[in-house]
């Protein structure tokens, strides 16, 4: 797999994590250790912010801080109503 794909998958793994979070919210902590567990990810917070921060560009997450919560389009893109990343 090169980089990018690599990258695309995390990240939708990211988005599939607060799907299933209460609340469809997470702290960066949450999401690295629901990413070991669910998606055998291991990642780390560093690079989570940095996903993080993308997917808020595009409008997927809001984030502050260091809490990340899925928008409507991010739910979207996870049921595949939308195209993804």
């Amino acid at each position: 797999m090169i980089d990018d794909e690599v990258t695309q998958r995390r990240r939708k793994s990211i988005l599939a994590v607060l799907y299933f979070a209460p609340a469809q919210t997470l702290n960066v902590y949450s999401l690295r250790d629901e990413l070991e567990k669910r998606h055998g990810m291991v990642v780390s917070v560093d690079k989570i912010r940095a996903d993080l921060l993308f997917l808020k560009e595009v409008e997927y997450v809001v984030l502050e801080k260091d809490i990340a919560c899925l928008t409507l389009t991010g739910m979207d893109v996870v049921t595949g109503r939308r195209e993804s990343l």
